[in-house]
């Protein structure tokens, strides 16, 4: 009797610290995810697309946030480099 519940208490260690380790597992990722560096870094423009003739340009400018939004068209010669 007494083997079968030190058995039994072998097994519940090995399952908790299993869990316990593949929370902290988790946790690491979420941790690493949310610290990844931003896109971009402001002041920052990039070109997009050009199309027609002459080439009217998207372009995209740098937020706060560190994500791209639209910013206002250009002609070729006059873009930022494309990113």
């Amino acid at each position: 009797m007494i083997k079968t519940l030190s058995k039994f208490a072998l097994l519940a260690a090995v399952a908790s610290l299993a869990v316990a380790g593949s929370m902290t597992t988790a946790d690491a990722k979420k941790a690493k995810k949310a610290a990844a560096p931003a896109a971009c870094t402001m002041p920052g423009y990039k070109t997009v697309a050009c199309k027609g003739d002459p080439s009217l340009c998207a372009t995209q400018r740098c937020g706060m946030d560190g994500k791209w939004y639209p910013a206002i068209p250009c002609i070729e010669p006059f873009c930022p480099p494309k990113g």
